[in-house]
């Protein structure tokens, strides 16, 4: 698959490990959409930028496409930032209507980007370059949604795939079966006593695999 060049001479050093650069945009619809808002929710985001003229957008879009309908209800998010159209100038919304209509995407994408592949190309490639299209996936740190972490920066959607199914959709099933499977074993009040049930008491559960959790239960 064929790819474009994009460099970015920015005299920035790559920081791979502080925090996520955030983004607001705009869709050509009017819709608006954060990196830290979808953070926020507990979403995997993938970030997919391409020009219209380069020979792998096409594929490209299909691949983003797929991925979309077959992980949107992963709680995975996949965003399409369009940086050129077919004539090398930068991509209006009327390139972007009817690209999404030939290639039949649905996932929200923006046009006006460059800064924010600026942004990201600085930060996450060491030379301050790329190929076109370029796919990004970030876990989110819902509690610190700075610290998100990178998980895949590069051109092969099969890769990408590999690491969002064993890591993020495994894994929440793993979750699941964990939560699940545990059972309250006991219930202690404050100072370790086992007690029983009571309403609007702060309380110590104990489950079955040796985990513990305070909670306070209101019942009017």
């Amino acid at each position: 698959m064929k790819m474009s060049l994009i460099t970015l001479f920015t005299g920035l050093t790559m920081t791979l490990f502080a925090q996520v650069p955030n983004w607001n945009q705009y869709t050509c619809e009017g819709d608006q959409y954060s990196m830290y808002t979808e953070f926020s929710k507990g979403k995997a985001v993938v970030l997919h930028f391409s020009s219209l003229w380069s020979a792998g957008s096409i594929l490209g879009a299909q691949d983003a496409e797929s991925l979309w309908q077959n992980m949107m209800l992963e709680n995975v998010k996949v965003f399409g930032f369009i940086h050129q159209d077919q004539d090398f100038n930068v991509a209006d919304c009327d390139d972007l209507n009817q690209w999404e209509s030939a290639q039949g995407t649905s996932y929200p994408s923006f046009v006006n980007i460059e800064n924010v592949l600026n942004e990201y190309v600085s930060k996450y490639t060491l030379s301050g370059a790329t190929t076109l299209p370029w796919f990004l996936l970030f876990f989110p740190n819902d509690e610190n949604l700075e610290n998100s972490t990178l998980a895949y920066s590069g051109h092969d959607i099969n890769a990408l795939n590999h690491i969002l199914y064993d890591q993020w959709v495994q894994g929440a099933v793993i979750a699941e079966q964990t939560i699940v499977s545990k059972k309250i074993v006991r219930i202690l009040d404050m100072l370790g006593r086992e007690t029983a049930f009571k309403a609007n008491t702060m309380q110590v559960y104990v489950y079955s695999d040796g985990s513990t959790k305070k909670i306070f239960s209101t019942v009017e």
